[in-house]
């Protein structure tokens, strides 16, 4: 019952139930590409720079070197999908543990890992993220390693102050009195409970995510086998007089990607995520978004 009560809560933000038909959508995309287009989206099939509608074969035209945009916009959304929802993961992973250890601990533990995450915060995220791709190589696994590494900081301020309002509740004490050791004390009983607002921060990771790897490919730093929607927009910022659609359409796929991801995290803000979750988590769940 909770479940579909959830789902009524999330469904009455109709911004937010756009957003999850987009994102399915986007997801079906990803999911059917080799059907769609079985070969390899970035070999040459046409004429350089066809417009939209120009030719019937290639309905959004071609690029400047004869590869068809509609098949690496389909072959794209796969691969923002992927290192979007693979990076939100290794940045929950960090942040949880880190956060979790901080705030069920304290004392010098929460100091050193909490001087840890303002020190990364100090550096600029597309920086570092470039600098780590750089030196471990544009591969699809190192930027997603990457774009985690820098993404982790916000969860875990989150899992740490949830640790703090939870570790002296009656719960917890008794959990100690039946001589339950910290371990188990923390993955069964603690982190159960603060998960609801991590779960939500987690979700608009996911469009910070795709924006980096569209950052990095427009760089040409992506990775070179893959079709990737940042690439097209960097491939094409050459011919923005000329042929501008090469740009715009992947340009319009990441922003209304991103916007409809930060959409579903609203949602997620109005409607608990798991029974028992307080309504007010939402609200500090923005707050603390923001401040990070």
């Amino acid at each position: 019952m909770e479940r579909f009560a959830f789902l009524g809560r999330f469904a009455r933000n109709r911004g937010a139930l756009l957003g999850a038909l987009i994102i399915l959508f986007v997801a079906a995309m990803a999911l059917l590409a080799p059907l769609f287009y079985p070969t390899d989206p970035l070999r040459i099939v046409g004429a350089p720079e066809l417009w939209p509608g120009e030719d019937r074969d290639f309905p959004l035209g071609t690029d400047s070197l004869g590869r068809d945009i509609l098949a690496m916009i389909v072959h794209g959304a796969r691969a923002t999908l992927l290192i979007g929802l693979f990076a939100s993961a290794v940045a929950t992973i960090i942040g949880v543990s880190v956060g979790a250890a901080a705030g069920y601990f304290g004392g010098w533990v929460d100091e050193i890992s909490m001087r840890g995450a303002e020190l990364f915060q100090t550096i600029p995220n597309l920086i570092f993220v470039l600098t780590i791709v750089v030196i471990l190589g544009s591969t699809l696994q190192n930027i997603v390693i990457a774009i985690g590494i820098v993404s982790w900081t916000p969860i875990a301020r989150m899992t740490r102050a949830e640790f703090l309002a939870l570790r002296d509740r009656e719960f917890v004490q008794a959990c100690r009195a039946m001589g339950m050791n910290d371990l188990r004390i923390i993955v069964g009983e603690i982190l159960p409970n603060a998960l609801p607002p991590v779960i939500v921060l987690s979700s608009l990771v996911v469009a910070g995510a795709v924006l980096f790897e569209s950052a990095v490919s427009f760089l040409g730093l992506g990775d070179p086998n893959l079709a990737s929607w940042g690439r097209l927009v960097g491939d094409g910022r050459l011919l923005i007089r000329s042929s501008w659609y090469i740009c715009a359409i992947p340009g319009v796929a990441i922003m209304v990607t991103v916007l409809c991801l930060n959409l579903i995290g609203d949602g997620l803000n109005d409607a608990p995520v798991l029974a028992g979750a307080d309504p007010a988590q939402g609200a500090r769940v923005r707050l603390r978004a923001g401040r990070s």
